[in-house]
């Protein structure tokens, strides 16, 4: 009962905080922007197969999973000027009390044009630049085949002149159905507001299966942007050849809405892994807007 209890608040929560506010133009939206190669080269179909420090950005429930120290960080080739970075560390708590984690996930923007009228040269230049650092904590078994975990986020963002700051919470849950199934159930960014505008409340929920004794991993997510009034579902898989070599790819439907054309919505990738050393590499376009890369280091140790 513990788990039904545990899901329906964070629906009530998420779902009175969705409709107290209306749909609307959301704030803070480096949060929208996903952070490591390996989930969005599946497509962003990560609540489950999502692993190690970087977990937290996905579903901070995963982090329970986590044996030993992990030490993650990301980096995103975004666009002209605009970059993306993420910098996480979890440990594994002692007598099985679970797991705890930090993290800092940033966006900048430079080298924006200031002008006061309609001129050639622009009057001056500025940053946007965007933060959001994390403390997570996650149980495992907290029922059988039930793991919990929670999030609580500081949110900065400049523009040139103007900061706004906000508090935010994600919360996760994973619930092991079988021996080859497993769901999760996310809502993050439940909070205020960042500014004027609301956070990027998001609801997701998903599913994954195993195949080929493990070689094999292939998961569905519903992801719903409440404010944005955005519903993706998102397809990936991933297939491990040998202990050191992984190959995946997805695809999230319902990127047609965003109007980006061309690949908007694939994504690509690939894993190694030497020892306690990992290395991920994702593709995913993002059609009129350009190509981006998306490299993740870990270390466990």
């Amino acid at each position: 009962m513990k788990h039904k209890i545990f899901l329906s608040a964070v629906l009530m929560l998420a779902a009175a905080s969705a409709y107290a506010a209306g749909p609307g133009t959301t704030g803070a939206s480096f949060l929208k922007v996903g952070v490591g190669a390996r989930e969005l080269a599946m497509g962003s179909a990560a609540s489950v197969l999502t692993e190690g420090a970087g977990a937290a950005n996905w579903n901070p429930a995963k982090l329970a999973g986590l044996k030993g120290k992990h030490l993650s960080a990301s980096y995103n080739m975004l666009f002209i000027d605009e970059s993306q970075g993420y910098l996480g560390f979890a440990t594994q708590l002692k007598d099985d009390m679970g797991v705890l984690g930090g993290g800092m996930n940033y966006l900048t923007v430079g080298d924006i044009e200031r002008r006061a009228g309609d001129t050639e040269n622009p009057d001056s230049l500025f940053d946007s630049n965007n933060m959001a650092l994390a403390f997570s904590y996650a149980r495992a078994e907290v029922r059988p085949g039930l793991a919990l975990g929670a999030s609580l986020k500081y949110i900065s963002q400049d523009l040139d002149t103007q900061t706004d700051k906000a508090v935010a919470v994600d919360l996760g849950s994973t619930y092991q159905l079988n021996d080859t199934y497993t769901a999760a159930f996310v809502v993050q960014n439940l909070g205020g507001k960042v500014g004027p505008d609301n956070l990027p409340l998001l609801i997701k929920g998903g599913v994954a299966r195993s195949f080929l004794d493990g070689k094999l991993a292939a998961a569905a997510d519903v992801d719903w942007l409440a404010y944005d009034e955005r519903f993706y579902l998102d397809l990936g898989a991933e297939y491990l050849l040998g202990k050191g070599l992984a190959f995946r790819a997805g695809y999230q439907l319902g990127r047609s809405q965003d109007e980006l054309g061309g690949l908007t919505g694939l994504g690509a990738g690939l894993g190694l892994k030497f020892d306690r050393f990992t290395l991920d590499y994702a593709y995913v376009p993002f059609g009129d807007l350009g190509d981006t890369h998306r490299m993740t280091l870990g270390f466990t140790f």
